[in-house]
């Protein structure tokens, strides 16, 4: 009787345990994907760029660039990178995007904030598993409009989820698209399940349920969150996703791997 309790306990420890996927970098067709916050403040470009070039990415996204984060980007990468371009926020600092890829691209449309945060930024993509497009953001920060990080950690979540509707209502809608960027935000939050609504998989947790994509230290304690992320439309599978521990943002880069969809 023990060892028939023992097995049924084992049994159920391993069916309630949520495992993670095996990443693989597959043989078939496929690319890889980056998405990086660089800081706006210039924390170490030539850091950010080391990692960009040893990730091998195709394409690579980033949020909060500057006039001298594209020029220095430009100078140390155009030589992997053929095609880099970038846009700078009209409304805030820390707003740029920015794009760079090996593969052809086109511009799909670029979304001007109705929010008074950070624009939106959809291009398109020829790559070796068909066109792609790619929805580059970066949500509203948790704060309020009085300046309170507090009730601005409880009180935002809804304008995200505005944010993306916005932004996702602007692609392409035969093409098979990601969206990817600083969502401010988590795994639960309702812009996530708003494009879990729409069908799209987060990449990232399939691979790895917990290393935190930001990170800042106070003189007291580290805070530390998952408010990057990669989701994909189901025309899209992902075979890898991983969190770049490196650089001196307090973002660090998010990473996936896609092939077509089986």
């Amino acid at each position: 009787m023990k060892q028939l309790l023992a097995s049924i306990l084992i049994v159920g420890l391993v069916c309630g345990c949520h495992t993670t996927r095996t990443a693989t970098v597959p043989a078939a067709p496929h690319i890889r994907v980056l998405t990086y916050n660089v800081n706006w403040g210039g924390a170490r470009p030539d850091l950010a760029a080391e990692i960009i070039q040893r990730s091998g990415a195709e394409i690579v996204c980033l949020q909060e660039t500057t006039p001298q984060w594209a020029e220095y980007l430009r100078q140390a990468l155009g030589r992997d990178y053929q095609f880099t371009q970038f846009r700078d926020s009209r409304n805030r600092m820390g707003g740029g995007l920015g794009f760079l890829a090996k593969v052809p691209a086109h511009e799909v449309a670029y979304v001007p904030s109705e929010t008074g945060w950070f624009d939106g930024w959809i291009m398109g993509f020829e790559t070796a598993i068909g066109p792609v497009q790619v929805i580059n953001v970066h949500l509203r920060p948790p704060i309020s409009d009085s300046g309170s990080w507090v009730s601005g950690y409880l009180t935002t979540g809804d304008d995200r989820r505005l944010e993306m509707e916005k932004f996702y209502q602007a692609r392409a809608p035969q093409t098979p698209a990601l969206v990817l960027g600083d969502f401010n935000d988590g795994e639960s939050s309702a812009v996530a399940r708003w494009l879990q609504g729409q069908g799209l998989s987060d990449a990232l947790p399939q691979f790895d349920r917990y290393s935190p994509t930001w990170q800042w230290e106070t003189s007291v304690v580290t805070l530390k969150r998952r408010m990057d992320h990669i989701f994909y439309t189901p025309e899209l599978g992902c075979a890898a996703a991983r969190v770049i521990t490196a650089g001196a943002s307090d973002h660090f880069p998010v990473e996936a791997i896609f092939t077509k969809a089986r």
